[in-house]
């Protein structure tokens, strides 16, 4: 089976200190007001022109072909030059429109992972997360599973400059609930702004627990993100499969690990995509060399023991 992880490293431990610290959670941001937003219904794709494309499943990073000496030219040339100086000029002012559109770009990476349409084919991942997790197609299932992948770039953006992470966090959050409204409007028939707004705030108040739980998780053991993740995405259902859930509990571990190791500029021009979570599955069945230790039976005449 080959190695998988980030630049050339296999991305697989726990995330260290520096994840841990982002895992601190800073003030979270409010409830976006109840308004149509459709935008999201539509994934957009990531446009990488000769850059990498770090992907937390695969340990080599995915390479687009270069773009046309004109068409390089005409973009550095020209719309470069002008972003570049109103940023010099203008930094605050700018931020907050670099901040929301690279955060869609990213969520619209997390959106897709569950993303299903009726009549059409599932994709890779969500076959996963329906099929091989045993969830129903609903909007719950979805959102749970797109708020754990939010969580996870989340935890990156934590450790942006100060001056950035709120804008950063707000606009992601914004992204989520709006797509989740849209949904409401769109396939769910709900024409009712009253009741949309009774379900978005039911909606935050379950986010609020899921990044409280999952950042618990993620400071104290993967007991305890298992802990979380089988409320959260499981809905503390008793018949789980216990290595579908460890795969899922290794998968989350190794992205935050993964996106802790790549720079900032990565996050910055959205050049990140999610790998398969069951590539964790042969890892997991892996028997730890713990297991014999931990079954043995203590001897009871030895007064050492």
């Amino acid at each position: 089976m080959a190695l998988r992880g980030i630049c050339s490293t296999c991305l697989r431990v726990s995330s260290g200190l520096t994840a841990t610290r982002r895992a601190l959670p800073r003030s979270l941001p409010l409830i976006p007001t109840s308004r149509l937003h459709t935008s999201q219904r539509n994934i957009q794709q990531t446009t990488t022109t000769n850059k990498e494309v770090f992907n937390v499943g695969h340990i080599a990073p995915q390479v687009n072909g270069p773009a046309s000496p004109g068409e390089t030219k005409l973009i550095r040339g020209i719309f470069g030059k002008v972003a570049e100086k109103l940023r010099e000029k203008m930094p605050n002012t700018t931020e907050p429109y670099v901040a929301h559109g690279v955060t869609l770009k990213l969520y619209n990476e997390c959106l897709k992972q569950a993303a299903y349409t009726d009549g059409h084919e599932l994709s890779e991942s969500a076959r996963f997360w329906y099929n091989v997790c045993d969830r129903p197609k609903t909007f719950m299932s979805w959102a749970q599973v797109t708020v754990l992948h939010i969580w996870m770039l989340i935890v990156r953006i934590r450790a942006f400059e100060p001056n950035r992470v709120k804008s950063w966090q707000q606009h992601f959050v914004d992204h989520f609930f709006y797509d989740a409204e849209g949904k409401m409007i769109h396939t769910y028939k709900i024409a009712s702004g009253g009741q949309r707004k009774g379900y978005l705030k039911d909606l935050y108040s379950q986010y609020r627990g899921m990044i409280a739980g999952y950042d618990e998780g993620l400071c104290k053991g993967d007991a305890v993100l298992a802990a979380a993740i089988w409320r959260n995405v499981f809905d503390a259902r008793p018949d789980v499969d216990m290595e579908v859930l460890a795969t899922i509990t290794s998968y989350a571990r190794r992205v935050v690990h993964g996106l802790d190791r790549v720079d900032d500029q990565v996050l910055y021009s959205a050049r990140v995509t999610f790998g398969l979570p069951n590539e964790e599955a042969e890892i997991v069945r892996v028997e730890s060399k713990f297991i014999e230790t931990l079954l043995e039976t203590p001897d009871v005449n030895n007064k050492a023991t």
